[in-house]
């Protein structure tokens, strides 16, 4: 089992006119699962790519345990990689397992059981037989993934291996990498820009902002309702969170069209500094007539998810707000709104979260 830690990693691949990912500091613990999250473009594979050892990094270095390995090449660091697109050769399931073992000094009976082993494990010794390139896409990247653990690798990387698999069988081959992980002890990160294979998948999540940064890194819970910036809150739900405006005055915030009166809060933000107020659409409280102390909004648009459950697109003067709410209703063009202070986050004008 292998600790990683990148310790101020940044990448440009033009000599330092734009960084791909800039000032990464990350510690991803021995035999756990995470999750690299963020926009096409945001430098989750080039972190793969400096984690396996295929790129040098820019600035910054790389540890294995307490070994810096920044220039150590891949077949030094001992990590397997599983691509977006099943890679398999045109041969069979059983002498795709085998080749990564085609230089290991070990007898052949072993280099079977192991492959023999992992077949099984994966769910794929029904085909050992079967030419692998003739597989679907599901049954092709379980070979692909078990060429990764036959080797017997410290760490295992994922770059999107869901995104050209069948929908349907997503979840199960999900479910397939987290018992691997469990019953193995393999550190795993899983780079994804979808935020359910995100949070399904990973123990923690680090969450990447479109320009290479990272913003977070925590739980699901700590993301989801403690966004540490608020494109991290926007990024994450469905919907995501609602961010308004507005600017700090005495005893709450003005949102031009109305004011919020903070009893709790404290903002640590002068008076007449801009503010964002972030709430997530289910944290927004709804009435159907005029109640005191809500706000009256327009209806937009009413998105009906099913199963008694909606989607308010809501307006007052230039805010605009999405509602999720629990019954269904219709024929409806304006409801009242209240936006409980418990549940409110408070983001300064750079988009860091100060409350």
């Amino acid at each position: 089992m292998t600790k990683i830690i990148l310790e101020n990693i940044s990448h440009s691949y033009d000599g330092g006119k734009t960084w791909a990912i800039s000032d990464i500091n990350l510690t991803f613990e021995s035999g756990r699962r995470y999750a690299l999250l963020g926009p096409s473009g945001c430098g989750k594979t080039t972190m793969l790519k400096i984690i396996c050892g295929a790129l040098r990094p820019t600035k910054g270095k790389i540890y294995f345990d307490d070994v810096d390995v920044t220039d150590y090449p891949p077949e030094k660091r001992n990590v397997a990689i599983v691509f977006q697109f099943p890679v398999v050769y045109r041969m069979s399931v059983l002498k795709n397992l085998l080749f990564p073992l085609m230089n290991v000094n070990i007898p052949k009976a072993e280099k079977l059981k192991k492959a023999r082993h992992i077949a099984e494990m994966l769910g794929i010794d029904d085909l050992l037989d079967r030419p692998a390139h003739r597989l679907g896409l599901a049954d092709k990247q379980r070979v692909s993934i078990g060429r990764a653990l036959v080797r017997d690798v410290d760490v295992i990387l994922l770059d999107e291996p869901m995104s050209s698999i069948e929908p349907d069988k997503r979840y199960e081959l999900k479910r397939l990498l987290m018992e691997v992980s469990k019953d193995m002890k393999k550190t795993m990160i899983f780079v994804t820009h979808d935020q359910t294979e995100a949070l399904t998948f990973g123990e923690k999540i680090a969450v990447m902002s479109p320009n290479g940064r990272l913003l977070q890194f925590g739980t699901f819970e700590e993301i989801y309702h403690s966004p540490a910036h608020e494109f991290v809150g926007f990024f994450i739900g469905f919907p995501g969170m609602n961010i308004i405006g507005g600017r700090v005055i005495e005893g709450g915030v003005d949102l031009g069209p109305f004011k919020l009166v903070l009893k709790e809060k404290k903002l640590p933000l002068r008076i007449g500094e801009e503010v964002k107020i972030g709430i997530r659409p289910e944290h927004i409280r709804i009435a159907l007539s005029q109640t005191e102390g809500y706000i009256p909004f327009d209806v937009v648009y009413m998105e009906d998810l099913g199963r008694r459950s909606m989607i308010l697109h809501l307006r007052n003067g230039e805010v605009l707000i999405k509602a999720r709410i629990s019954k269904e209703v219709s024929g409806i063009s304006k409801v009242w709104v209240k936006i409980p202070e418990e549940h409110i986050v408070f983001f300064d004008k750079s988009g860091r979260r100060v409350a």
